[in-house]
């Protein structure tokens, strides 16, 4: 199987807290729909952007992508 790694861009002076509070929301998404198999982090790029990337098996990049809009997709 595929992987896909999704990346979510969040820049200014709060762009760490927002990454970290998307985290929560991804998390929250990804156990309601029963995805068990990925994983993901808040990766502090410089003080003012963050990212938070999620990788996952290809077969849920639709579900994903539709319901929460990856900036950035790439193949793993």
């Amino acid at each position: 199987m595929k992987k896909i790694k999704l990346i979510w861009d969040f820049k200014g002076l709060e762009s760490k807290k927002t990454a970290e509070h998307f985290q929560i929301h991804l998390l929250e998404f990804l156990k309601n729909n029963q995805i068990l198999n990925y994983n993901s982090k808040v990766e502090l790029v410089n003080e003012h952007h963050s990212i938070n990337f999620l990788i996952i098996d290809e077969e849920y990049i639709n579900l994903i992508k539709n319901a929460l809009k990856p900036h950035k997709a790439f193949l793993v």
